[in-house]
């Protein structure tokens, strides 16, 4: 994890997108960026690095070059890591609650961990959900109409030995991919229609002055199964644990299908913020995500018919979002 510290104050876990880092909260910079919004303003900012992200690589007995250490998805991370990190900084600060922002799969490995680990929720004072990406069968962008081919190329990949997402400092052509980057070769405006192309367009409302910290720390690296467990949740429209075919599934699960997490123990406070143009999240979808959950207390979605997937992070109106984000987190400490 990395801690932007305030000793004593009240401690604040950010947790970002997949094949993201620690990095996606403080590219906007001082005074909009939302680590840097919530330290100006006293909180003790934690911000999670999920295994397998280029900050967060060792393990005590697996190595990343072997295919075992990437045999996990989001359900590993929401079950193990996020559960570390809120007791780390729980036992390092003495507290006994934090509050927590996730973006993306930053929302679902806190659903994660609080279906399934219910006695955490005693543990988080508010959740903050952006874009949370738990149900993604409405999707629309236009990758999930190609998601058979999508899953055969990424069996076909494990069959080659290839399980993850490198990163810069780890993975030999994203090491060239940056360097085209860098002398101009490969341009900022292929870059964002490719952004585009998966999150939905807003040209006006992207803030162009993160690119070059973007482009260093995007992709941060992951497991190639994270993707695959977002495209089973889109062919199969069910927010559940990982599928590995009904014979394994069996012997792990002892039934045919894997279990959908049990969303009904959810019981933290949750504001959930959204927008009309987010192509891999819908709002049809995250509108059925609170249905399902039994304690939303916000349901904000940005009036901005633009505002996309990747705009809470990155976008030119994001800090406004976080001066609303952290006002509420402001009224449960009350």
């Amino acid at each position: 994890m990395t801690r932007i510290p305030s000793p004593r104050k009240t401690p604040i876990l950010l947790m970002h997108q997949v094949y993201g880092c620690s990095i996606d909260y403080t590219m906007l910079g001082p005074g909009n960026a939302l680590a840097l919004q919530a330290h100006y303003q006293g909180y003790d900012v934690w911000m999670g690095n999920v295994r397998g992200n280029m900050f967060s690589r060792d393990h005590m007995n697996l190595s990343p070059n072997k295919s075992a250490y990437w045999k996990y998805t989001y359900h590993e991370i929401g079950l193990y890591d996020v559960p570390a990190m809120v007791d780390y900084i729980l036992h390092l600060t003495g507290r006994k609650r934090l509050h927590y922002v996730g973006h993306s799969q930053g929302a679902v490995v806190f659903l994660v961990m609080t279906s399934l680990l219910p006695q955490y929720n005693q543990k988080i004072t508010s959740a903050h959900l952006s874009a949370p990406a738990a149900f993604v069968s409405k999707s629309t962008a236009p990758m999930v109409s190609m998601s058979g081919e999508l899953l055969s190329a990424l069996q076909l990949f494990e069959s080659l030995g290839i399980y993850d997402i490198g990163d810069r400092f780890h993975s030999e052509p994203m090491t060239y991919l940056k360097r085209a980057i860098d002398a101009k070769i490969i341009q900022d405006d292929w870059i964002m229609d490719t952004a585009y192309f998966l999150a939905g367009e807003d040209r006006e409302g992207f803030n162009m002055s993160v690119m070059p910290d973007l482009t260093s720390a995007f992709p941060a690296g992951g497991s190639l199964r994270q993707f695959t467990h977002y495209i089973q949740s889109y062919r199969s429209g069910r927010f559940a644990q990982y599928d590995y075919g009904k014979e394994e599934n069996i012997r792990r699960y002892g039934h045919s299908q894997s279990p959908a997490y049990p969303l009904n123990l959810v019981k933290v406070p949750i504001a959930i913020y959204y927008g009309r143009n987010d192509q891999f999240v819908v709002a049809e979808d995250v509108e059925l995500l609170a249905k399902k959950l039994p304690n939303v207390v916000l349901m904000y979605l940005h009036p901005n018919r633009k505002w996309n997937h990747i705009d809470f992070l990155y976008g030119k109106e994001a800090p406004a979002v976080y001066r609303k984000l952290l006002g509420l987190v402001r009224s449960f400490e009350k």
